[in-house]
């Protein structure tokens, strides 16, 4: 499955980052850096893998897997 990842300023949206799950678009706040990226990632990355999974499931899976990585 291919995933493309946008970085672009989601003020307005209030968010760090978004996940389209039909189009399997990702956009990511631009100031996240480093380690702080990672986490937002793989977040709305479980979102479009996962579309089933709740909030709660995808925020432990995603925590999980960051602080493995």
């Amino acid at each position: 499955m291919k995933v493309k990842v946008i970085q672009r300023n989601l003020g307005r949206e209030k968010a760090w980052g978004l996940a389209d799950v039909e189009k399997h678009t990702i956009e990511l706040h631009n100031t996240l850096k480093g380690y702080r990226y990672l986490p937002y990632l793989l977040h709305e990355f479980y979102h479009i893998k996962h579309p089933d999974w709740s909030e709660t499931k995808v925020r432990k899976e995603s925590s999980k897997t960051a602080k493995f990585l």
